[in-house]
């Protein structure tokens, strides 16, 4: 190519020879060829990524503030920093808890298996400082969680997914920690050891609550998840054991509350020893106070809630009618084991440990947990009234055996439950007697009675809407005879 042909490289004009290109002022001499260009890109490229490494290798992980997580970060895999305020929660795969840090609360949902978790001291408890790393899920609802699936590392920062720093333990007591409580809470979300006797027991859904009660009737309740039992030995607790328990401290809306981590926590150091006093000893100087009675079991009676069919409470009478009548709730009967359930009948002689108190000025027992009665299998009956036109106002809350033929029936209607039924019965002398069976023994009964049945029934006699009735206690005192 002669002078007058050369083209710049740079704008494709004809330069005539000249340099710089006349036109835009290129310099060809000084280009670089695409070899050295290329070589040189790699080099940097390296050198930069290096850097970078070297940099999220010393510069560690960046936690998300909760308070910053928005709808827009659905699925997305952050690292979280806070302080675990609830839980443990335990299921058979998982464990699920909170963490709080300055900006806000984000519940944790960590889908391992709990056995591994307990073994490599993963189970968090309230007061510890968490660390973790998962991806976030942001419902429609605005609620939001984090769920972690792994405890490896990160293979950049070399931080573990899933990290816990233990809190330290403070020694104090139910007084000061309730007082504490209502005043500075400078104990909210830390680990406590205290001692307390135990004094009732709350069972929920999915967990159960522990009263523990100091010396001068402070108390305090104690958390635990029924999913501990997943990866526990058996909890064995009595009423009026006296424990000394580590637990964090946390809260159930603005109630104070203990959360327990492990079985492993509790202690128990002692226990009471109740006053043994005959039912019908109870007395004024007794109330508020634990006693162990005893006797025989000669009525049981099942009340239901108002707005459903279910059972609320059972109520007991030992030896007599007119002594102080003995009560549980439902949620504490079902905790009995299947056998003691079956014989906490009447006819049966039971002791067992409950809290007297006085309502409408007459004594009663509270049957509290955790406790197992001591029972022995027997059989009583009411009196037999032959003639069931003979019970009147005198025989108000009497217990009575009544025998005859059913010869009416009529639904008392409860709205959108079932009904309660109304029963006349007619006795081998002509008279007719009324029996009332409210639903909540009505529909458990397995084969309900009609009219034309011959009946055999036990009860108490009440009055309601100006007449006397007959009330069986539960289901099983209703026998239909041949």
């Amino acid at each position: 190519m002669s002078e007058t042909e050369k083209i710049c490289p740079a704008c494709g004009k004809p330069t005539a020879g000249y340099v710089p290109c006349p036109h835009c002022g290129a310099d060809p001499r000084l280009r670089l060829s695409i070899k050295v260009a290329v070589l040189l890109c790699v080099v940097i490229l390296v050198v930069g990524s290096g850097f970078f490494v070297l940099h999220l290798s010393t510069a560690g992980v960046e936690p998300t503030p909760i308070g910053s997580i928005d709808r827009w970060m659905d699925y997305a895999s952050v690292w979280i920093k806070g302080t675990v305020i609830s839980g443990p929660q335990i299921d058979k795969t998982s464990i699920s808890f909170e963490v709080q840090d300055a900006s806000g609360i984000l519940k944790v949902e960590i889908y391992l298996p709990p056995e591994r978790l307990k073994r490599e001291d993963k189970i968090p408890s309230v007061g510890d400082k968490a660390l973790l790393f998962g991806q976030l899920r942001v419902f429609p609802d605005g609620s939001t969680e984090i769920r972690v699936s792994s405890l490896d590392k990160d293979p950049l920062t070399g931080e573990e997914y899933f990290q816990l720093t233990r809190a330290q333990l403070d020694e104090t007591s139910i007084g000061y920690l309730v007082n504490d409580w209502y005043t500075s809470q400078s104990l909210k979300y830390k680990r406590v050891t205290i001692e307390g006797t135990i004094t009732n027991l709350w069972p929920l859904s999915s967990a159960k609550l522990y009263t523990l009660e100091d010396n001068n009737g402070v108390t305090v309740e104690m958390y635990i998840h029924n999913g501990l039992g997943y990866i526990e030995n058996v909890l064995n607790l009595r009423v009026l054991q006296t424990i000394r328990v580590t637990a964090g401290v946390s809260a159930y809306r603005t109630k104070l509350q203990l959360a327990l981590l492990s079985y492993d926590d509790i202690e128990v150091v002692g226990a009471w020893s109740p006053n043994e006093v005959g039912i019908e000893n109870i007395n004024d100087s007794l109330n508020g106070k634990f006693v162990k009675v005893s006797g025989q079991i000669v009525f049981t009676e099942m009340t239901g809630k108002p707005l459903s069919l279910e059972v609320d409470k059972r109520y007991i009478w030992l030896g007599d009618n007119d002594n102080p009548r003995i009560w549980m709730y439902e949620s504490i009967y079902k905790l009995l084991p299947e056998n003691v359930r079956k014989l906490l009948r009447r006819g049966a002689t039971v002791e067992l440990v409950g809290r007297v108190s006085k309502s409408a000025g007459q004594f009663q027992i509270e049957f509290t947990g955790p406790q197992v009665p001591s029972l022995e299998n027997g059989t009583y009956e009411p009196a037999f009234i032959e003639n069931v036109a003979t019970i009147n106002s005198s025989f108000l809350n009497d217990f009575v055996t009544i025998a005859g033929r059913i010869v009416e029936n009529s639904e008392v209607r409860r709205g959108t439950l079932p009904s309660d039924w109304e029963f006349v019965m007619r006795d081998n002398l002509g008279e007719n007697g009324k029996i009332w069976v409210p639903n909540t023994i009505y529909e458990r009964m397995l084969d309900p009675i009609v009219v034309g049945d011959n009946v055999r029934v036990v009860g108490k006699v009440i009055y309601r809407a100006g007449r006397i009735w007959v009330q069986p206690g539960v289901p099983s005192d209703v026998v239909k005879v041949s």
